[in-house]
């Protein structure tokens, strides 16, 4: 991306009206001046991915603060280590990302979401409204407590929790669910204030389904 540029001491929001948006308002870092634990997210990055996603590039113009969200998020998210599933955790993701309109986040895990479902539209449509989408009990209830945790988090009942046991979470696996909604909060709200752009292979006409 010819626009981009390379550290804070350089960016000009003249650059907005030119070819292209900015990545984010501070522009990326200068992965050359990163510090070597950065670097290696960098490179593991390009090694699973291909390529350095724009919330990367944009939150190391901090470089602690990228290495904090992905350290945070690699742990929440390991296979290994989940109370949940990967569909219960992209769900939670989509949700919380939707409801505070965080377009990055929302563009991003429906991708993950609809990989994991194996079904393109159905994680579209999660993405759009999950109140309009016949959901299973414990998908309903995931994306209940999501949104909740939200807009509302002192509003959360003991009767909401109840519900996650009745359907089989136990207390770990709900705390975990609590957990990944609000790390979402968090990294939303950094994403949305930075004014992040997200990548531009999420229009590039990929089936969501080999994601």
């Amino acid at each position: 991306m010819s626009t981009l540029v390379s550290d804070t001491t350089s960016f000009d929001p003249s650059l907005a009206a030119r070819d292209q948006e900015p990545v984010s308002r501070f522009g990326v870092a200068d992965e050359e001046r990163l510090p070597p634990h950065v670097k290696s997210i960098y490179a593991k990055f390009r090694r699973q991915y291909g390529f350095v996603p724009n919330w990367l590039a944009a939150l190391s113009i901090n470089p602690d603060t990228a290495y904090r969200l992905v350290t945070f998020y690699e742990h929440l998210f390991d296979p290994h280590r989940s109370h949940l599933t990967a569909a219960e955790r992209e769900l939670i993701a989509v949700v919380t990302s939707a409801v505070n309109e965080c377009s990055y986040c929302v563009f991003n895990h429906t991708q993950a979401l609809a990989g994991v479902l194996g079904d393109t539209v159905r994680a579209q449509r999660i993405a759009q409204g999950y109140h309009h989408v016949r959901l299973t009990p414990k998908e309903h209830a995931l994306a209940e407590i999501s949104e909740r945790l939200s807009t509302d988090a002192g509003g959360i009942r003991e009767e909401d929790l109840h519900e996650l046991r009745t359907l089989g979470f136990t207390a770990q696996a709900i705390t975990e669910v609590l957990e990944i909604s609000a790390f979402f909060n968090y990294a939303n709200r950094l994403t949305i204030a930075l004014n992040v752009v997200p990548d531009d292979r999420f229009f590039s006409g990929r089936d969501l389904k080999t994601v």
